[in-house]
């Protein structure tokens, strides 16, 4: 091969890599960014995994098992990561104890439409508020608290919670609620929902009611009963 060949020839090569590398830059494509580049666990929230860079990571979002050396155990999400968020994948954090997406600025709007938990085992806590485009929630069968606020669920499926101890319910617009089969439920606060009428005969433990006025509680309760003034 002659002394231009190989001149022509290494040129080609440069400018094939040229154009490789503008196409990946051009592309935004992160195939060197890590989960440590996407995710950030906070040291002063016990290492909750508290932000996400939406840049690297995209609107739809899957939640790693770990981050770094850290394993996933607590997700705490607030503005102004929540709010960019389409779609969120929890089923890899396989050892999530408790989790939490909340919005403190009214402006901010939730594009959240669905969360399912089925997979996570060990998720004790979960606490969702302002997501009123979620429609709806599949829950573990292991949880043990759960906080809903300002969403538009009408139906909350907590027939195989046989361990759930604490329900709350706020300003949303949940019609019906079964607990028959939640025997360890200990608290329940239902306040300015659409529920006509709670069945707690089947909840031994019940110790603490908060019910808007005007509900009907259907069956005998040692529980203490408050009643909540509604809203309008």
């Amino acid at each position: 091969m002659g002394e231009d060949e190989m001149r022509e020839k290494q040129n080609k090569v440069k400018i094939l890599i040229f154009i490789c590398t503008m196409m990946l830059l051009l592309c935004g494509c992160n195939l060197f960014v890590t989960d440590k580049d996407k995710f950030y666990m906070d040291k002063n929230l016990d290492y909750s995994l508290s932000r996400i860079d939406i840049d690297k990571s995209g609107k739809d979002i899957v939640m790693p098992a770990k981050v770094g050396d850290i394993t996933v155990r607590e997700i705490y999400l607030a503005d102004p990561y929540y709010s960019k968020i389409d779609s969120l994948d929890v089923s890899k954090a396989k050892e999530l104890e408790a989790l939490t997406i909340i919005l403190f600025n009214p402006k901010n709007k939730s594009k959240l439409k669905e969360l399912d938990f089925s997979k996570n085992n060990k998720l004790r806590h979960i606490e969702i508020t302002q997501t009123k485009a979620l429609k709806n929630i599949k829950f573990n069968s292991t949880c043990e608290s759960i906080y809903l606020k300002e969403i538009s669920i009408k139906k909350v499926e907590l027939k195989k919670l046989k361990k759930l101890i604490r329900f709350t319910y706020r300003e949303g617009s949940l019609e019906e609620l079964d607990i028959s089969n939640n025997q360890n439920l200990e608290s329940i606060k239902i306040v300015d929902s659409n529920v006509k009428k709670l069945d707690v005969s089947h909840n031994p433990k019940l110790k603490y009611i908060l019910i808007d006025e005007g509900t009907e509680i259907i069956g005998p309760t040692n529980a203490q009963i408050e009643y909540n003034k509604r809203t309008e």
